[in-house]
């Protein structure tokens, strides 16, 4: 692909999909210093903190039409992706940026489809050993619905 290729791609979308590329394309520039900046973008991806009285963290994406399948919901790919991203920022919370995390296990039940809106996450700290951690998440829309609720496993490097 050259640039005048590119060019050429890009005078043929309208302006909402020119904002598209853009995020893109500022997404991947800032993945060189935070890897999960281009994910994260794509999904609007927020972490809202710590809610004392949820005992949970939360964080929470936007479902826009590019991450809608035919049936205009939710892909469940990109639920998963949203679970696995928050309880990834929870850990990081729980015991710091500098320590690396990975998945070790994610399971996920689709209670119900999810439409254009946002979507909120509350992940809990099951267990915390020396390093393994065992999250759980519940995800529920504007409505307050349940979407998805996932168990997961990550391992933290000491």
């Amino acid at each position: 692909m050259t640039l005048d290729g590119l060019l050429k791609e890009l005078k043929d979308l309208n302006p909402s999909e020119l904002e598209t590329i853009h995020k893109q394309v500022q997404a991947l520039k800032r993945t060189r210093v935070s890897p999960l900046a281009y994910i994260e973008e794509m999904m609007n991806f927020q972490s809202l903190g710590f809610d004392e009285e949820a005992g949970a963290y939360i964080h929470r994406m936007l479902v826009t039409d590019e991450l809608t399948n035919r049936y205009k919901i939710l892909h469940g790919g990109i639920t998963a992706t949203f679970i696995d991203t928050a309880m990834g920022s929870t850990v990081f919370q729980e015991m710091g940026e500098n320590r690396r995390s990975v998945t070790l296990d994610l399971n996920v039940s689709f209670l119900r489809p999810a439409v254009e809106g946002w979507l909120t996450s509350h992940t809990q700290v099951i267990k915390k050993g020396r390093t393994i951690l065992v999250l759980e998440t519940k995800v529920r829309d504007e409505e307050g619905r349940g979407i998805a609720r996932a168990a997961g496993t990550f391992f933290r490097q000491s």
